[in-house]
């Protein structure tokens, strides 16, 4: 299996027209699919919280209430 990794403006004409071809020619397709791959900026927030890291606890309301405001 190979695996080929696409940067595809999607606000550009060409961009659209591209993907719109592409989703409709692999649409019924088993051998070939389209996955969409988020940006590595929210996955690694996404990741990070999961693993509990940059996150802070607070004891009550008024404990987070201060931290939010501060």
């Amino acid at each position: 299996m190979t695996t080929i990794t696409l940067k595809i403006n999607e606000r550009t004409r060409k961009g659209k027209e591209f993907l719109e071809m592409a989703r409709a020619f692999f649409e019924d397709s088993k051998e070939i699919e389209i996955i969409k791959v988020p940006k590595a900026t929210p996955q690694k927030a996404i990741n990070d919280a999961k693993k509990g890291k940059g996150l802070s606890g607070s004891t009550s309301h008024k404990d987070l209430m201060d931290k939010l405001m501060s």
